[in-house]
């Protein structure tokens, strides 16, 4: 008997793209499933478009909560979700028909708490379809590969809930952090430790819309850069307590980040706002006795040129 995936979709300003995106769920070629449409208190028409599908679609449900952000829609709908495994979708993206039957298959037929597939980004109606057929790779990779992907993979692949499929149980105890922007890497690092294994496909069945400002998407501004900091910051205290050997990965994107806003200083974050950053990194070196031994690190750490680009 096949198992029930909940699709849980977080729904915000998105009235035009909505009706794209419930019929891509609508036309799953896997029918055991449990479609949660979560209003996040939405100022146009997307929860009314919404309510109108559930009451053509049993399997849809809708919950109507006041804006709180798309953590807590997430948050929201995991206390009611019933499914074996859980599936995200943003409601200005679709997937390709079998996309849930892909990730279950792989998720099953692996023996895996994690599926994933990959995605094509698109800008207009519809992603330009690329027929992949036959030149598919599946990988297979335990808690630490996944961990050291986050921070080695250049794409969005490894730090975004959607196009996967989590095994219901790696919720147990995990929440979206509400309130932030970065909220899918603070719960990805903690699922990616407690998946035993997870299994990849190269078939690109997830269509990511970049174009529209929704609940997903956001300028880089200083609560951006608050917000990364903060989940890095957790990260690396979880990775220096459980796996010291990967404490220079998250570190390391933490140092590109005071690059990147160094850079970008100009109107988005004060000067000692910047030099306050930039001690905290000192102080999660010097924690790191692992990190002492490496010339990059400690290179960084007494950089001249950044001191010199501080004080500009």
């Amino acid at each position: 008997m096949s198992k029930t995936v909940s699709v849980i979709v977080p729904v915000y300003k998105t009235e035009k793209y909505i009706v794209r995106c419930v019929e891509s769920l609508l036309g799953q070629t896997y029918k055991e499933l449990e479609i949660l449409l979560v209003d996040d208190g939405s100022p146009d028409n997307a929860g009314k478009i919404c309510d109108e599908y559930a009451s053509e679609d049993s399997r849809i449900r809708v919950i109507h909560q006041k804006n709180a952000g798309q953590s807590a829609a997430r948050n929201n709908a995991l206390k009611i979700a019933s499914g074996d495994y859980y599936c995200f979708v943003d409601s200005d993206d679709y997937i390709a028909p079998d996309m849930v039957e892909k990730l279950y298959s792989l998720a099953e037929g692996n023996t895996a708490d994690i599926s994933m597939v990959d995605y094509l980004t698109f800008t207009g109606e519809k992603a330009e379809f690329t027929d992949n057929k036959g030149k598919t790779e599946t990988t297979s990779m335990d808690n630490i590969q996944m961990i050291r992907n986050i921070h080695m993979v250049k794409d969005e692949l490894y730090v975004v809930m959607w196009g996967k499929l989590f095994k219901r149980e790696l919720f147990n105890g995990i929440e979206f952090a509400e309130g932030r922007i970065c909220e899918d890497l603070d719960v990805l690092y903690r699922l990616y430790d407690k998946a035993q294994k997870s299994v990849f496909s190269s078939e690109k069945l997830y269509y990511y819309f970049r174009g529209n400002v929704s609940s997903s998407t956001f300028g880089l501004n200083q609560k951006f850069y608050d917000d990364v900091f903060w989940v890095l910051e957790r990260e690396i205290r979880y990775i220096d307590e459980k796996y010291p050997e990967l404490s220079s990965y998250p570190r390391r994107t933490y140092m590109y980040w005071i690059v990147d806003l160094a850079k970008k200083k100009g109107g988005i974050i004060s000067l000692g706002e910047l030099k306050q950053v930039y001690k905290r990194y000192r102080e999660l070196y010097r924690e790191s006795s692992s990190l002492k031994k490496d010339k990059f690190f400690a290179f960084f750490y007494y950089l001249p040129s950044l001191y010199v680009l501080l004080k500009k």
